[in-house]
């Protein structure tokens, strides 16, 4: 279930599991993520992944990304460290995403 939360988050399997995003635990750009959770991908695997955000202006955002895991090792304590790979994505969504990303700097 999408929440209206401030901090960010993703979620998968149309929101069947999700998690909160601590500082230093997600970054983007218009290439791919990286990012820190509890699941475990196999490389090679391709995956879609809702991340939201509290946008200050427009308030709860919703993205849905696509992309193949390109890294996924465990941390000590922390569960995964992965990197995914975006597959082709549409032009609307770049802004979407620069805007994220800036968000999550300011954060």
């Amino acid at each position: 279930m999408l929440t209206n939360q401030s901090s960010p988050a993703l979620y998968l399997d149309y929101g069947a599991d999700s998690q909160s995003c601590g500082r230093n635990d997600l970054e983007i750009s218009e290439r791919g993520m990286r990012f820190e959770s509890r699941w475990h991908f196999d490389v090679g695997n391709e995956i879609s992944v809702v991340l939201t955000h509290m946008d200050p202006r427009l308030g709860l955002s919703r993205m849905v990304v696509e992309g193949i895991v390109v890294w996924c090792e465990p941390r000590a304590g922390k569960g995964y460290e992965s990197t995914l790979l975006f597959l082709e994505l549409p032009d609307e969504l770049k802004p979407s995403l620069r805007e994220f990303s800036h968000t999550l700097a300011a954060g």
